[in-house]
This record gives C-alpha cells, structure tokens and sequence, in this order.
C-alpha cells in the first residue's frame, strides 16, 4: 500500500468538504457527490476557457468594439463568465458539502442555460422576414446539450433536477418571447413557435429528466451495496491483502469508524479459496474481539453484507502507521521507540495470554495515534494470521501445528516460521518486534536483500547486526543489546514474554525521555489538527 495513502488512512482529519452528507439530503452515496462537485470545477473551467478563448480571438481579428458596442451584447457573456468564476471557486475551495456544491451547481445550470440563448440570439434575427424564421433555419440551440450533459455529469435527485431543467428548457423560449416583444425578432404563429422554440426543449427536459432519474437510481444502488450493517462507506482509504479499508459512519451515530472488508467478486462463492478467506476473515474478527488492551484495535462490528460481502468495523483512528512515519520523517529517536515498543507489548501480552499470536508485527501494522489528550498512543492492527495456541492463558512455550504456507511479511519474519516449524509460540512475535525496532532505529531493514525469498533465508541463516552500526544516533547499549536478543534465531534465546521485554525496555535509561510533551510538540509541527 503506497505510504502517502497509509498516512491518510487512520486520519479523521478530513475538511468538511470530504464528509458524507447524510441521508437528510441525498440517498446518493458520497464518493459520487464528490465525483459531481469535481466535476463541476472542470466544467466551470472549461466554460472560462472557451469564453476567453472566444474574446481572445475577437480581439486579435479587431472585432472587439463591434462585438462590445452595447450593453446587451457583453453583459449575458460577462454575467457567464462571472457565473463560472463562482462556481469554479465554490467547487474548488467551498468547505461545504458536496450536496450542498451541488445544489449551486444546478443555479449556475440554469445562469449558464439563459445566458447563451441571450448572447447568441439577441441580433441574430433582427429584420429577418417571419417566412424564413424556420426551424431548418434556427436548428436547436446549444442550451440542449448542455442540459442534457450537465444532468449526466452532475447527478443529483431527481426533482431537484426536474426544477433545474424545466427553469433551463425556458430559456429560449423566453428569449425568443422577449426578442420578438422588442423587435428584434420576427412574430410567428403559435404552431410554428410550439414546433420550433418548444416542442424541442421540451423533449429534453424529459430526456434528461429521465436520464436523472436512471442515474439516481443507479446511485442509490451503489450506497446500499455500500451499506455494511448499520454504516454507510465513504471513501476507500487503502487496500491489502485482505480486501479494501473504507472510511464509514455509522447511520444513527456520529462515530467515525474504518470498515475492512472482502468484495463478493474477489472470490467465487462455492471455490474453496472462497471458506479459506471467509475462516481467516472471521478469524481476524474474532480474535480482534476478544482482546482488551487499549493499544489493540478496538473492534465495533462484524458480518457479511446483502451482497455477500465480509466486513468487520474497528475503531477510526487519527495518527499513521510507522512505515509511514519512517519513509516520511526517518529514523525515530531511542526513547520514543522504547515509548512504542513497551506500548506494542502491552497489546502482545494480552494476546498472548489469550493464546493468540499475530504472526504479522510490523510496522505497517501499528499505528501512532493522537487519542483525546494524549499523543503517540499505539494500537496494533490486522489481527488476519493470527493463530491460536491450544491452550489459555499460557503466553510461551506451547506449539501449533501450521501445515499451510509461510504467512507474514518476509522482512519481519520470526524463522521458525519462515521454516515451517511446528512449534510457534508468542516469541515469533518477539522476533517480529525486534525488527520492527531496528527498523525505526535506523530507517533500514534488518537484512537488506533483493528478494523476499532472499529476506527469508537471511532470516533463518544470517547473524543480525546491531541497530547502533546502521544509526547516526546514540543508541543506548542496552537497547541495543536487547534488540539483539529480540532477533535470536532460536525462541529459547530470546525474551520470554512481552511481559519480560516491556521490563526490559523499562530499564533501559537513555540520555532523554520521551515525554507527552514532546509527543505533541513533534504532533503540532508534523500533523497539526484542524484549526491549529
């Protein structure tokens, strides 16, 4: 997952602007409100581009005193590029809703769709015999398409589209009713006026009123397929190997949370890779449940959607993940990675004791949040290779028979596993650990290799350096030595327990500690919050 992704994906620092609206005011889901208020920057843009163009061209052709000569001939066309000017920049920089841009959206379709009958027509027929105002002659204004585009680009419901479009489908009519009062056009009979001036319009407002009406439907389809129990997605904030992360809210509730989920069409129902994603969806679920640490991910819901989807809700969180933090700021300071890891372990060891190990530590899966007052508050994430131990309540020592392929990420991979051995405990989490240390210490991998097949048997042959040879900093020596222990080959070498790691990193006294001060200096000037 690219990291400048990863760092928006736990933030709920999003502007106004990139919230769902509710079903107050549209059944449509929000990714396609959004997609239509983009649309409407483009299409304002467009509009000043062709108007520029347009009077660029006049003037290097010295038609430009002609074309200016009245007022009627530069007002529509100043009132139409003032009327993009708006909507360009109530589109691009407006922290209000999308539905709300959108309901603009539809006044500056109705301003554009008077504005051009008025600056095309206003001269075109003046002195014209009424014998040769016919249809073949005046075809169908432009007014048209653009109602018919403008409803396809810029969905909305479909009354509020009716409105918009009947005001719109007027335009010419009026305008032609206007020119003829003042002269400036010829009076025809009422037929020919129907045939020529209405019955076409006419005919688009109910085309495009249809064309509403399918889109919104279509829409509404799409935010129900995007309904997972009692939460409604709103953006797509990462993807893994487990299926897609999702930005939610719940219906009822204003809580924020982050739905994983696995898609019906990643996967045939009846297929037996199908009851292997669905066991470790459940799995992951499950054992994300049971645990309790406050720096474990907080689980809210789990079940599978109408259309077969599996999904589970966990808590939204506001901070990033450390590979993020690592690729963007380098390597951490000594005492705020023994702030981490003695974090980490506190969730370890509780899984642990409910005989689970995650068998996937790394620094992708952990997060460093703000949470209420506090700053560099872990949670550990993705609980999806977790396996049980036989027994409860007993946090090493004890094996489990994993017949199935390496699971795990080459980089942080304990080497019993990456062996296959039969005996995995808590340690290989401990082993996981300590490369994820090494990794903020240095902004390096353990071992370097080219390939993950490479990584893993470095993993399971290689001597591990120090992180203080790869380190500009001044690594204190236990910590060092600790994190080489953490990377033993053999589990018996070793910490024991989370528990024992937690009391080592404890004792280790560094030259400074990291301080909930520090923690949110480094906050206010990495990741300010919205506001200040």
């Amino acid at each position: 997952m690219d990291p400048e992704r990863l760092l928006r994906t736990w933030s709920v620092d999003e502007p106004a602007s990139q919230r769902s609206t509710g079903r107050g005011t549209s059944d449509l889901p929000a990714s396609l409100l959004r997609q239509a208020a983009r649309r409407l920057r483009i299409v304002s843009l467009v509009m000043i581009g062709i108007l520029a163009w347009t009077w660029i061209a006049t003037t290097l052709q010295g038609h430009l005193p002609h074309e200016l000569r009245t007022p009627i001939d530069w007002i529509p066309r100043a009132l139409l590029l003032g009327a993009s000017f708006a909507m360009f920049l109530i589109a691009w920089r407006s922290r209000s809703s999308p539905s709300m841009i959108t309901n603009v959206g539809l006044v500056y379709q109705v301003v554009v769709s008077f504005t051009l009958p008025i600056s095309v027509y206003w001269n075109a027929f003046h002195g014209l015999p009424g014998e040769r105002l016919t249809g073949d002659l005046v075809g169908v204004s432009v007014v048209a398409l653009w109602m018919l585009l403008f409803t396809v680009l810029v969905p909305t419901v479909p009354r509020k589209a009716l409105v918009a479009l009947i005001l719109s489908g007027t335009a010419v009519p009026l305008t032609i009713g206007i020119l003829i009062a003042a002269g400036n056009a010829p009076a025809l009979p009422t037929m020919d006026f129907i045939f020529i001036f209405v019955v076409p319009y006419a005919m688009t407002v109910l085309v495009s009123y249809i064309a509403a009406r399918v889109i919104y439907g279509l829409g509404r389809d799409v935010r129900r397929a995007q309904e997972m129990g009692s939460y409604q997605l709103l953006d797509l904030i990462g993807r893994g190997g487990m299926g897609e992360v999702w930005r939610a809210r719940h219906n009822l509730l204003a809580r924020p949370a982050a739905i994983k989920l696995i898609r019906r069409d990643t996967f045939d129902a009846k297929s037996r890779r199908h009851q292997d994603l669905l066991a470790r969806f459940e799995r992951e679920a499950q054992a994300t449940a049971e645990l309790e640490s406050p720096h474990t991910v907080e689980l809210h819901d789990f079940g599978v959607s109408e259309d077969g989807s599996l999904y589970y809700v966990m808590e939204l969180l506001d901070g990033m993940d450390l590979e993020s933090m690592v690729r963007r700021f380098g390597p951490l300071p000594p005492e705020r990675v023994v702030h981490i890891l003695r974090q980490v372990c506190h969730s370890l060891a509780e899984a642990h004791r409910r005989s689970l190990i995650h068998r996937d530590i790394k620094p992708a899966n952990i997060v460093l949040c703000r949470r209420a007052l506090e700053h560099d508050f872990v949670k550990v994430l993705d609980f999806g290779l977790a396996k049980h131990l036989p027994a409860p309540d007993r946090p090493a020592g004890l094996s489990l028979t994993d017949t199935q392929a390496v699971a795990g990420t080459p980089a942080y991979l304990a080497p019993e596993i990456a062996l296959g051995r039969s005996e995995i405990d808590g340690r290989a989490d401990l082993y996981s650990l300590g490369c994820v240390a090494f990794r903020l210490l240095t902004g390096k991998h353990v071992f370097e290799e080219d390939t993950p097949v490479a990584m893993i048997v470095a993993h399971t042959k290689e001597k591990p350096p120090p992180p203080s040879r790869y380190s500009e900093q001044d690594i204190p020596s236990g910590l060092d030595a600790l994190v080489l222990k953490c990377l033993a080959k053999a589990p018996a070498d070793r910490p024991r327990t989370a528990e024992d790691l937690a009391l080592g990193l404890q004792a280790i006294e560094g030259e400074r500690t990291w301080t909930e001060d520090r923690a949110a200096a480094w906050w206010r000037t990495h990741r300010p919050s919205p506001g200040g």
